[in-house]
C-alpha cells in the first residue's frame, strides 16, 4: 500500500484546514479530512461547463463566474470551449495559496490564460456589483459544501437572489452535486429561474453518477 503524503497545508477562506494530498502520482484536495476534489475528478464539472458555453460562443465578450477553484477542471475546461480573445473567467478561490499549488503540482495549469482572474473575495460573499450581466456562474456544491461556513447554504433565497442578480437575462447558473439537494430545483425556480437537471459519470469509468442542475435566468438573446 503506497502511503498519502500532505504536500501542502493552509488555511481555507471560512479559517478550515485545507490539505493537498498526493497518493500514488495523484493528487487530492481535502478540508479537514474531507476529500473535496481530485485531479481525475473533474468529468461533471467539464460536462457543466461544456453545456453552459454552447449559448456563448457567439459572445464577444463572455464572462464566467467560478465559486470555488478545487483543481481547476472546470476553468480548464471554459478557456477550452470559449475560446473568445476577450472572454474572462472569474475565480473565487477558496484559499489564498491553492492557485499556487496548481501551477506547482499539477501536469497541466488551468490557470495559465491571459483571460483567467483571481478575485480575493470568498466565495461565500455576495458576488462584487461589478460582475453584473455576466454569462455564467459555476459552482461544485459538494466542494463548497464542505466549505462553507455554519449558516451558508445554496438553497437560501438570499443566496440565490444574489447570484440570478449577477447573470444577465439568460445567464446560466451551473450547479454539481453527489446527492440530489433537496428544495434546490424549488428554490431556483421561485428565484426566477427555469431549471433542467441530469446526470454525469463521477469520473470516464465510474458507475456512480453526480446531479447536474442547469438554471436559466430568463431567455438569452444575442446582442449585435
Amino acid at each position: 500500500m503506497k502511503p498519502r503524503n500532505t504536500v501542502a497545508q493552509t488555511e481555507s477562506c471560512t479559517q478550515l484546514t485545507l490539505d493537498l494530498i498526493e497518493h500514488d502520482g495523484r493528487f487530492f484536495l481535502e478540508c479537514e479530512g474531507r476529500q473535496v476534489d481530485g485531479c481525475r475528478l473533474g468529468h461533471a464539472a467539464r460536462n457543466v461547463i461544456a453545456t453552459m458555453s454552447r449559448p456563448f460562443r457567439p459572445a464577444k465578450q463572455p464572462r464566467i463566474l467560478f465559486l470555488g477553484l478545487g483543481f481547476g477542471h472546470a476553468v480548464k475546461m471554459a478557456r477550452e470551449t470559449l475560446p473568445q480573445e476577450k472572454a474572462s473567467f472569474i475565480i473565487f478561490p477558496e484559499a489564498a495559496l491553492l492557485p499556487k499549488w496548481i501551477s506547482e503540482h499539477l501536469d497541466e495549469d488551468p490557470l495559465d490564460d491571459e483571460r483567467v482572474h483571481l478575485e480575493t473575495a470568498s466565495p461565500f460573499e455576495p458576488l462584487p456589483k461589478d460582475y453584473a450581466g455576466s454569462q455564467g456562474i459555476f459552482a461544485d456544491l459538494d466542494h463548497l459544501d464542505a466549505l462553507a461556513p455554519k449558516r451558508w447554504s445554496i438553497t437560501s433565497e438570499a443566496v440565490l437572489s444574489g447570484l440570478c442578480d449577477r447573470l444577465k437575462n439568460g445567464g446560466l447558473l451551473g450547479l454539481i452535486s453527489t446527492r440530489p439537494i433537496s428544495n434546490l430545483e424549488r428554490m431556483l425556480r421561485k428565484t426566477g429561474f427555469d431549471v433542467a437537471t441530469d446526470l454525469a459519470p463521477l469520473s470516464e469509468k465510474s458507475k456512480k453518477n453526480r446531479t447536474l442542475y442547469l438554471a436559466r435566468k430568463g431567455h438569452y438573446q444575442r446582442s449585435h
